[in-house]
């Protein structure tokens, strides 16, 4: 093989793994909620172990031997045996009700197919950074023949993982963001059985390739990879984030992408580490500390942060080439392997700490846990890379443009081929509002699944007029990544408004189909965060059904079980703002029980409850398997009476859905 040949080979290698490791570090937000499930400690310890992991398969990879071709293919047919048995568990598991015990092997799996990907990936950013004895003269930029090979490896590693980051998002936009290791059917085993395939394809054209000493940087992947799989190759957080539709955040990505690939080739002489590093952090800043805080953001903000988003890849890019371009040293298995622990805690420390927020609050906002995983990577490029330059890398142009027509092609599935749910529900019953509520715990169910596909067979077999959701999460790591909201609506056909809760990270939504509902005056509510952990909305508008407009509210109140006094001012802002008068729903989890001062506040309104006026008020609502509690609720003024209530039968989340028709005055 050439080198050229050899050099494309090997930004095509990282750029794959890349990608996979992208996605099970999303996989692992799932399976980790269920160690949330039996508190943070646990949860801590399990995430713990994952991810220092990498370490003991980058040891049992290596086994004191150098970085080669060889050990490179075992590590990569490792990891697509294990994927691709993944996709067994996963498409199982989703498909049908099974028996516990096969969710227990799926879960253990995951996670060991996360610490797995991690460690490939740290053997094959090494193998790629390792000059070889042959550097090509496309390697060589004159005049110094001497640092040429080290700064070619630092833009072909960059530019590697950054474009599999940004690959692994554009997949998902293709798949809705809904990641297929959730999936069953063709297209989820069409897309893994290509990737594998191109992996390890990749991987036996490098079999004979030497070792060399690899790069002394490497630890930088960690933080480098939570940045893009939390943020700038998340398409559904660009979305979220910025207040704008799915397919603007899809066509952001595929310039990101160009833009990268601008960044290192173009753009040399007008942007060097130092500021690249500062656009970077200021554009973390920016997303995470003031972008919550406007809520709402006007229309001007929505794009000035939209192109913020899109510039973050390739500053990140530029800052870590030269970084990992720094004179190679022999290594030895030690090095690698505690390499490996740190870029396994460096990936999930940003991840994890930022959202522990939203159960236990850190004594700082915890919007500077990202702003510090960017400083991690900007402050070693400026303090080691000051004099750092990047080359031309053979085959770069093609990868990049193939991410752009990826995330092009995601963009325009999401635009224009919406999904369609299997089931149809009754037709609409005149003189009557069906009202759907259902807290969808971010898509994950107990397995732990994604089951994004039976939840919308679920709200369209239900036949309502209006849907109202709760934790619908837009591009949350701990939901998988994917956007919750957006999906559902799509492959419901209805129309979605969503107020942002938490930072955005989830909220409440409101799903209506506009050819039986008029939908006006959509007011969002910020709710006093009281003794916390979360930051919580209210989502309010007027739906017209039949010529009678209806007062329609839904919120999500503190869930702490102590925290009586922060939901009743939660609920005094809410009849503040939205008092009870006309036809009017109150829809939503409120973490209260019967009995409750909470109930009583709500009654003291004049509204009557759904499933105690016409339902069975002994049904339980969470959680979803074996429910023990009682905290959802359909409210509505005498005026708007209920004739008919439910709660589904359903495994979909942690909470059961509640269906309640009305009749209309």
């Amino acid at each position: 093989m050439n080198p050229a040949s050899r050099a494309r080979s090997e930004l095509f290698l990282l750029a794959l793994v890349t990608g996979l490791a992208a996605e099970l570090v999303r996989t692992s937000g799932p399976l980790l909620d269920r160690a949330f499930a039996q508190g943070v400690t646990t949860a801590a310890g399990v995430a713990l172990v994952t991810y220092v992991a990498p370490a003991a398969v980058v040891a049992a990879l290596v086994a004191g031997r150098r970085v080669s071709g060889r050990v490179v293919l075992v590590g990569v047919a490792l990891l697509v045996a294990a994927r691709l048995a993944l996709q067994v568990l996963g498409g199982r598991i989703a498909a049908v009700d099974v028996a516990p015990a096969l969710g227990e092997v799926r879960y253990v799996a995951g996670l060991a197919t996360v610490a797995l990907g991690l460690g490939v990936l740290v053997v094959v950013a090494a193998f790629v950074s390792a000059p070889t004895a042959e550097p090509s003269a496309r390697d060589q930029p004159p005049p110094e023949p001497g640092a040429a090979a080290p700064a070619a490896r630092g833009s072909l590693v960059a530019r590697g993982v950054t474009f599999g980051l940004l690959g692994s998002g554009a997949v998902g936009m293709l798949l809705g963001t809904w990641d297929s290791v959730w999936r069953s059917g063709v297209t989820a085993w069409v897309v893994v059985a290509l990737l594998s395939a191109g992996t390890l394809w990749q991987a036996w054209q490098l079999r004979d390739r030497p070792a060399g000493p690899s790069t002394r940087s490497l630890w930088v992947l960690g933080p480098y990879v939570a940045l893009g799989v939390q943020v700038f190759a998340n398409p559904a957080f660009i979305a979220s984030d910025t207040g704008l539709p799915l397919v603007v955040a899809g066509g952001a990505l595929a310039v990101a992408t160009l833009a990268t690939g601008a960044a290192l080739s173009l753009l040399r002489p007008l942007a060097g580490p130092l500021a690249a590093s500062v656009v970077l952090v200021i554009g973390v800043w920016l997303l995470f500390l003031v972008a919550p805080s406007v809520d709402p953001p006007s229309t001007m903000v929505s794009w000035l942060l939209l192109v913020v988003a899109t510039a973050l890849p390739a500053a990140a890019a530029r800052a870590a080439a030269p970084l990992w371009s720094q004179p190679a040293h022999p290594r030895s298995t030690w090095w690698l392997t505690g390499t490996a622990a740190a870029v396994g805690l460096g990936t999930a420390l940003p991840l994890l700490v930022y959202q522990l927020d939203y159960d236990v609050p850190l004594p700082f906002p915890n919007g500077l846990v990202p702003v510090v995983a960017a400083l991690a990577v900007a402050l070693p490029a400026v303090v080691q890379a000051r004099q750092g330059v990047t080359v031309p890398v053979p085959g770069a142009a093609v990868l990049s443009g193939a991410v752009a027509a990826l995330a092009v092609g995601g963009t325009v599935v999401v635009a224009v081929a919406p999904a369609s749910a299997s089931e149809v529900g009754p037709p609409h019953e005149a003189g009557t509002l069906r009202v759907l509520s259902w807290n969808v715990h971010y898509g994950v169910s107990s397995d732990p699944s994604v089951r994004l596909d039976e939840m919308a067979d679920v709200v369209t077999s239900s036949g309502a007029d209006v849907v109202v959701l709760q934790e619908a999460s837009r591009g949350w790591v701990l939901g998988g990544g994917a956007d919750v909201a957006s999906y559902l609506a799509r492959a419901t056909g209805r129309e979605l408004a969503w107020s942002a809760a938490a930072d955005r990270q989830f909220g409440n939504a409101l799903l209506w189909d506009p050819a039986r509902v008029d939908l006006t005056d959509l007011d969002r509510i910020e709710l006093p965060y009281g003794t916390g952990p979360q930051q919580r909305s209210v989502l309010a508008a007027t739906v017209t059904v039949d010529g009678t407009p209806v007062r329609l509210v839904t919120t999500h109140l503190q869930h702490r079980e102590d925290n009586h006094a922060t939901r009743l001012a939660q609920l005094d802002a809410i009849f503040a703002a939205e008092p009870p008068t006309g036809p009017y729903v109150l829809a939503g989890d409120l973490n209260a029980e019967p009995g409750w001062a909470e109930i009583t506040a709500i009654t003291d309104e004049g509204l009557v409850s759904a499933q105690d006026a016409v339902g069975d008020p002994a049904a339980l609502t969470s959680p979803s398997v074996v429910p023990r509690y009682r905290v959802d609720w359909i409210f509505s003024t005498p005026d708007l009476p209920a004739t008919a209530f439910e709660v589904l039968d359903v495994v979909d989340s942690d909470h059961r859905p509640l269906l309640a028709t009305l009749t209309l005055p």
